[in-house]
């Protein structure tokens, strides 16, 4: 049983970094509307005041001002930062752009106090450099730390708390949201128009940017974070802070109505997804492909996306099944409505990605990687439909049917003899369309010898198949030693040596 007053003393922790955690992905976002694509002009004295804010806000209770020349220091960096609203001197422009930066390292510790030496001293320079490496970039688990510690039940009835969940939720939800949304708009150009339409309301915006931009707000936020989180903590306790987050971590149990929140802005986007792909991909089958689009560009546009999008979909699946705890009846049944829309989504999602990588072979062949990927499509498959099993009857484990599926797979793959199949699916598409990757076929083994030889009876057979078959049946004629013997050599020496082969 945890003592009240410790209690509320780590809520209160919890909310100091949670309200730096929030001002930090606040001023990435900032970062991002300033500078993405932007030439720098008062953009950058602007994002210099946003960052006092967040960085002093969060250490009011630290920081008291003093006639010194920590403070003293303002002057020079609003008046540098300005140049670049005042002036257009490239030259200036590019040393201003890396001494502002050292004079805000310099200021932010020596108003904290946080300096060993006088700022006189040149051996300040060490705590500068002490500040650009370890402060910046020492913390930077931290606040993946905090974001999932603020995942955790906590008790409590009031109705602020649900919201600040949601919040919490939709938080969470924005950077996944432009990352599956992004490769959505990539893999279906419906999709993507009826994105556009929405987006269209908002200004310019170009989806391609989305996962750019996702990751330059994620690590200008962890920097952010990292750093004012160094002054925030004592030095001493800053690696067991970091250690026994790490471990409060391993026993995160996530909040429910947080999950909630998550998988419902997920679904939202699948289902609209999936009724586009029920016009045009099953539409596909019967030749009703979108205008202007054939099979091989439908294919290309979307299957690595979509693949994408099915292993992003499985680990938050994953997750939420290991972590999120109900106890009242009316979340876990609606945790498990949005877990089963999440598997049903994914499967269709997966099913779309098998028919386009179907659609690609048809236009350009059969390859172990292609075939391979078929497989794994399969494999993911059958993984999600014994998750959705295992949504509704959550004793069951999911780690020993997947190890055994995992080896029956392994052992399928080995003794379906991938080679003939990717020979006999070739020649087939060869007889169709008369068209043939020879120099692919040549590099089969020796499975795939007696079904190319069938491809002599054929007409027209490609003059580099015949010399290729005509080099094996020489290489083949060579004796081996017994302990050699292999069946498959065998099977193709065989094949080249029948009286209907002609060189």
């Amino acid at each position: 049983m945890i003592v009240q007053n410790e209690e509320s003393s780590k809520t209160n922790v919890k909310k100091e970094d949670l309200y730096l955690l929030a001002s930090s992905v606040l001023l990435g976002v900032i970062f991002d509307i300033l500078f993405y694509k932007k030439p720098l002009g008062i953009s950058y004295p602007l994002f210099v005041i946003a960052f006092y804010l967040v960085f002093l806000g969060n250490l009011r209770r630290k920081i008291t001002f003093k006639y010194d020349f920590g403070w003293f220091l303002s002057i020079p960096i609003m008046a540098l930062s300005s140049a670049y609203f005042l002036f257009s001197n490239q030259i200036f422009a590019v040393f201003n752009f890396l001494i502002i930066p050292i004079l805000i390292i310099a200021q932010t510790i020596l108003i904290n106090g946080e300096n060993k030496y006088k700022w006189f001293d040149t051996r300040f320079l060490r705590d500068i450099l002490y500040g650009i490496f370890n402060r910046a970039f020492g913390n930077t688990a931290k606040p993946f730390i905090v974001g999932l510690s603020s995942m955790r039940i906590r008790k409590s009835n009031e109705k602020h708390d649900v919201v600040k969940k949601v919040l919490i939720g939709l938080a969470i939800s924005i950077p996944l949201l432009m990352i599956v949304i992004s490769l959505l708009t990539a893999a279906d150009q419906v999709f993507k128009h009826l994105i556009d339409e929405v987006l269209s309301s908002f200004g310019s915006i170009n989806l391609s940017d989305f996962p750019l931009q996702g990751l330059l707000v994620l690590l200008i936020s962890i920097i952010v974070f990292s750093y004012t989180w160094s002054f925030l903590k004592s030095n001493a306790s800053v690696q067991t802070q970091i250690q026994q987050g790490a471990l409060e971590n391993n026993r995160t149990i996530w909040d429910p109505i947080i999950s909630i929140t998550i998988l419902s802005l997920i679904n939202c986007v699948y289902l609209v997804f999936i009724l586009i792909q029920f016009a045009y991909m099953f539409g596909a089958i019967n030749n009703a492909l979108p205008p202007d689009f054939t099979y091989a560009e439908y294919a290309r546009r979307g299957f690595f996306e979509l693949l994408m999008v099915t292993l992003i979909n499985f680990t938050l699946l994953l997750s939420s099944l290991k972590f999120t705890k109900t106890d009242g009846k009316l979340a876990a049944r609606t945790v498990r409505i949005l877990h089963s829309l999440l598997v049903l989504s994914t499967m269709v999602i997966l099913s779309s990605a098998f028919l386009r990588m179907s659609l690609y072979e048809a236009a350009y062949g059969y390859t172990y990687l292609r075939v391979l990927t078929h497989s794994f499509m399969i494999f993911l498959f059958i993984l999600f439909v014994i998750a959705l099993y295992k949504i509704w009857n959550e004793h069951v484990s999911l780690l020993k049917p997947y190890i055994v599926i995992a080896l029956m797979a392994y052992l399928i793959l080995n003794f379906v003899n991938i080679d003939v199949l990717i020979a006999k699916n070739n020649i087939e598409r060869y007889i169709e369309t008369g068209k043939l990757d020879t120099h692919y076929l040549r590099n089969l083994s020796y499975d795939s010898i007696p079904v190319l030889v069938k491809l002599l009876d054929e007409e027209n057979t490609p003059s580099d198949l015949k010399q290729y078959l005509s080099e094996q049946q020489s290489e083949l004629a060579k004796d081996q030693e017994w302990q050699s013997f292999n069946l498959s050599r065998h099977k193709a020496k065989k094949a080249l040596t029948q009286d209907n082969y002609n060189n």
